[in-house]
């Protein structure tokens, strides 16, 4: 009985917590994460990821080759790859839809950089990509000028996605932004955000680009 590698597990249980949590709708999302051989492992398009197992997916080349797997590789391949060409220290990327990220989003209002300090130190400011078509390379180049400096995006009219040095680092700071979507939109009935200030700003650590 072969055993499975972990890294194809780890990508199965992010995409069934993307699914549970309703970062995701039907096929929407995907996830990747580099591969130990070499190449980057990537879900399948068209399926939900409630369904996602470690057999159908797909790994690629750096230049979206496919090299293992007989689907056909998610067709926001082009905005992963993206991170794993830019920094070396990138093991996870985690793309969704989740409602409060992407109202930002679709609204084209960035999320505040000072409010909660958990995201300060842990994220840092969460970069609001310029629209590039879905599903093209058009994607890629939109967010290619914010790669290296945030950990976090909002992609205008399309969604959210996260990278970090594992594929859980990944998933979690994805859930986290959604949470702070949430957090700043609920604020606002009650009269809006009250941002830190520049010493206690100061005060935390910084947040790692790996």
């Amino acid at each position: 009985m072969s055993v499975v590698d972990p890294i194809k597990n780890e990508i199965v249980h992010c995409c069934r917590l993307m699914a549970e949590k309703s970062l995701i709708a039907g096929t929407e999302g995907n996830v990747s994460a580099r591969a130990r051989d070499g190449g980057v492992w990537m879900t399948p398009a068209n399926i939900n990821k409630g369904d996602v197992t470690a057999d159908i997916l797909v790994r690629l080349d750096l230049d979206a080759n496919v090299v293992e797997g007989d689907r056909t590789p998610t067709s926001e391949r082009f905005m992963h790859l993206e991170f794993y060409r830019q920094r070396p220290g990138v093991g996870g990327v985690a793309h969704g839809h989740p409602i409060f990220s992407t109202a930002f989003a679709a609204a084209g209002r960035p999320l505040p950089v000072d409010i909660l300090p958990e995201l300060i130190a842990t994220i840092g400011e969460v970069a609001l990509v310029p629209y590039g078509r879905p599903s093209s390379p058009k994607l890629a180049t939109a967010i290619a000028p914010y790669c290296r400096a945030h950990n976090a995006f909002l992609l205008q009219n399309h969604g959210s996605i996260a990278c970090g040095g594992t594929v859980r680092e990944a998933y979690n700071r994805l859930e986290v932004v959604e949470a702070y979507a949430r957090t700043c939109w609920a604020a606002e009935t009650l009269g809006g955000v009250k941002p830190l200030g520049p010493a206690e700003i100061a005060d935390l650590p910084s947040p790692s680009f790996d």
